[in-house]
């Protein structure tokens, strides 16, 4: 074998047992226990309480720190979870600066739950010379500890140059923090492109099957990982050894997976393009897409989230309701599809003085592993349920939504 063996080895062998195990377990066995005990009180062995380190969350941190060509990962409860904990590095008096599209529970966390820091949206895209002058002047004025965003982002798929602003960043010493949800490791690292951190909701792609909870940090710095993990041995926030399981073995399927399933969305982006009542179709995979080509040269795959613009509130909302085989949930990256309208889900916390939240007029839909012709036949006959019962007056439109239920 190779010195550097392939993503699909390294997501189906890295983090097994069968050299540790005393018994080889071609699995990774389920360390479900709280406490290991000790040979002696005053000698400690390798492990000694789950909240601090934990056999099966360690297989499984190896396993995302190989995909993600990180030198560390932490597993953390929640994606949230992971997202506090990178940005409770920024100490009072400091500054963080956000991307303008980010998940909603990240402006809620950043714009409410950090006390005494200084919290500020930035556009991150070059002007027509090529300049990224909101963020080269959010810079310049000093006390930036960390840039956080998304690329493509949630939910409006917008793509960010990571190593272009990541080499600005850096110039005044700031950390880049990329949160990778949307890509994951298989289509996506953005460390190999400068960025410091890594961050992801592994309850969606990376888990995959929609029973976990859970998150990602994952970084090359070693200071920046100790720092982490007392943190996260101080508040209690490490993932469970079960949930841990769950994780592992959700990402031993994680190409299959992603590569049938964007493969579907591709297809889908294509024919919902003439959608009738659709004003644009949001797909990095696209040609048409604004970000096509930057997207292509630092990803391998444009992912499974699409994002419709209805040309009214009114239709989005009739299009989410009937449709059939998509169900109707926040999260994405599952393997069965889902249909949202993030301004009054994923984002409906958004504070006040954060950046905008997605128009009403927005629907989220990510794929899943269902046949293609069934979840394009289900989408057509979506909207036409949706042109059939949008009326004319807004004082018409719940009635004639509920009706169609």
């Amino acid at each position: 074998m190779s010195a550097s063996p392939s993503r699909w080895t390294t997501s189906v062998r890295t983090g097994s047992a069968v050299e540790t195990d005393p018994y080889r377990a071609t699995s990774a066995p389920l360390y479900q226990t709280a406490t290991f005990a000790q040979e002696s009180p005053t000698e400690f062995g390798e492990f000694d309480y789950t909240r601090t380190d934990n056999p099966t969350r360690r297989s499984t941190e190896a396993l995302l720190a190989e995909l993600e060509g990180a030198a560390h990962a932490l597993c953390y409860a929640s994606g949230m979870a992971a997202i506090a904990a990178v940005l409770r590095l920024v100490q009072p008096g400091e500054r963080v600066l956000l991307g303008r599209d980010l998940y909603g529970g990240t402006q809620r966390f950043a714009h409410g739950h950090l006390p005494g820091v200084q919290v500020e949206h930035v556009d991150l895209e070059p002007d027509e010379f090529g300049r990224r002058v909101q963020l080269e002047a959010a810079l310049r004025r000093g006390g930036v500890r960390l840039v956080l965003f998304e690329t493509p982002s949630n939910p409006r798929l917008a793509i960010t140059d990571i190593a272009a602003v990541a080499a600005i960043a850096h110039r005044h010493d700031a950390l880049v923090v990329v949160d990778g949800t949307v890509m994951t490791p298989w289509l996506q690292r953005p460390l190999d492109l400068g960025a410091d951190v890594v961050i992801h909701s592994a309850t969606k792609g990376l888990a995959g099957h929609g029973d976990v909870t859970a998150g990602v940090v994952a970084t090359q710095s070693a200071e920046l990982a100790e720092t982490l993990q007392k943190k996260r041995n101080t508040d209690g926030s490490a993932l469970a050894p079960f949930e841990s399981w769950l994780l592992a073995r959700g990402v031993r399927t994680l190409g299959v997976r992603i590569e049938r399933a964007q493969a579907t969305a591709l297809q889908l982006a294509k024919a919902l393009q003439r959608g009738p009542g659709l004003e644009a179709v949001h797909y990095p995979g696209l040609e048409s897409h604004p970000g096509h080509a930057l997207h292509q040269s630092q990803a391998t795959g444009a992912g499974v989230l699409i994002t419709l613009e209805a040309d009214t509130a009114e239709r989005a909302e009739a299009l989410v309701r009937g449709a059939r085989l998509f169900s109707t949930a926040v999260s994405f990256g599952g393997v069965s599809s889902s249909i949202s309208l993030p301004h009054h889900m994923s984002h409906a916390s958004v504070p006040r003085g954060a950046a905008p939240r997605p128009g009403e007029n927005l629907v989220r839909l990510s794929i899943g592993l269902e046949s293609p012709d069934d979840l394009l036949e289900d989408l057509r006959q979506a909207m036409s349920h949706a042109s059939r019962h949008v009326v004319a007056e807004p004082s018409q439109r719940v009635a004639a939504v509920s009706n169609s239920d």
